[in-house]
């Protein structure tokens, strides 16, 4: 079997440095510059095992979660950039298989090369005094393989007529623990995240992260979609127009407030915003400068997130621990109040909402964890 392994490296230094250490020890090199790219080319690559280059973004936490969810049982190494023994710990609780400390030399690699490699198992060998009583029982097996094709070709004909399709999950943990902000895009929800400064795509069937953009500069505290665009909400007050490009390239840029609304979304024609500070929201033209046009107090008691469609203004409320439904023409009257189950947890804390297709969709923070999820839109 080839010695294939996969390195996520994004410095063309340390790459280098890597590439020698292992060409050195026999091994066939897959280097990925980041996650998107190790992902991208894992089914192909399949590698024995993958190494992480510690310090580089998406953190190398991320970096974990995400490969063991599609590789549960590969071995994955974090070759740490500076020595740290309570780091190398923390990454072998999330799943790592071991973590090389820093600086990287053939001596230091060697030994983990060879356990990745060795983790294949040990080869079974045959015992030939075993055919003698093979013979005897061939035509018994074969007896019994007729009766289990004939139990298994029934139970797999009434396992197509009456099986009941797996619905995609409702809830899961996020790799990432302060998510802001809501998007979609025809089968993928974007998240944002505020602490890694970054928009994670995932898919809407099964929540794998497919893509991750960063923001370096900016930190996204909220996420909402446009036409044909993104809205992009900053800590300072500012309100990005991006496009829904890879890189999610700025088209303009605003202030409509000193501090960031707890939620914001664009209804097809008017953009809106809501504040908890005095339980405002505020509906604006959806040109340039985010004109406002009208001011309403919303009507119920804790403005904890908010989001729309076409048709509805929905609001999160922590105090009456509901979904809130209103009326873009009438906003300071509750159509309906429907209990959130989720909020049986007391520490929870919603911090972003999304209408698509019929879901409302939800992020959350409880217990330094981060959450996504959704529910049918209540009628």
């Amino acid at each position: 079997m080839p010695n294939t392994i996969q390195i996520i490296v994004g410095a063309e230094k340390e790459r280098l440095i890597l590439e020698s250490v292992f060409r050195n020890l026999g091994a066939d090199i897959v280097f990925s510059r980041d996650l998107n790219d190790a992902l991208s080319i894992f089914e192909k690559a399949r590698p024995r095992a993958i190494f992480i280059v510690d310090g580089e973004d998406p953190p190398a936490e991320i970096q974990i979660r995400e490969i063991l969810r599609i590789a549960p049982l590969i071995p994955l190494v974090v070759l740490l950039k500076r020595r740290d023994s309570s780091k190398a710990i923390a990454y072998m609780k999330l799943g790592a298989f071991d973590c090389a400390q820093s600086p990287w030399t053939e001596e230091e690699i060697r030994p983990l090369y060879k356990k990745c490699l060795n983790l294949n198992g040990t080869a079974l060998r045959l015992d030939t005094r075993q055919f003698e009583k093979q013979n005897a029982v061939l035509a018994i097996a074969g007896i019994l393989t007729a009766l289990i094709f004939g139990f298994v070709s029934g139970w797999f004909y009434g396992f197509n007529k009456y099986r009941v399709e797996v619905r995609p999950p409702s809830m899961t943990e996020l790799p990432y623990s302060h998510p802001s902000g809501l998007a979609f895009e025809k089968d993928t929800v974007m998240v944002s995240d505020w602490y890694t400064q970054a928009i994670y795509k995932h898919s809407r069937t099964d929540f794998k992260i497919s893509g991750i953009a960063s923001f370096p500069d900016i930190m996204p505290v909220g996420l909402t979609d446009g036409t044909d665009n993104i809205w992009l909400s900053e800590s300072g007050g500012g309100i990005e127009r991006r496009m829904r490009n890879a890189r999610f390239t700025l088209i303009s840029k605003t202030t409509i407030g000193t501090k960031p609304p707890s939620g914001a979304c664009y209804d097809g024609l008017y953009f809106w915003a809501a504040y908890p500070e005095g339980n405002r929201l505020s509906k604006r033209m959806a040109d340039e400068a985010l004109t406002e046009i009208a001011s309403f107090t919303y009507p119920g008691s804790s403005l904890t997130a908010f989001t729309c469609d076409k048709r509805f203004l929905w609001a999160a409320d922590e105090k009456l621990k509901s979904l809130v439904k209103l009326s873009p023409d009438d906003p300071e009257m509750i159509i309906s109040k429907t209990e959130l189950p989720q909020y049986a947890s007391k520490s929870l804390k919603i911090t972003a909402m999304g209408s698509k297709d019929g879901k409302l969709w939800f992020t959350a923070e409880d217990k330094g964890k981060g959450w996504l999820f959704n529910v049918t839109e209540p009628r």
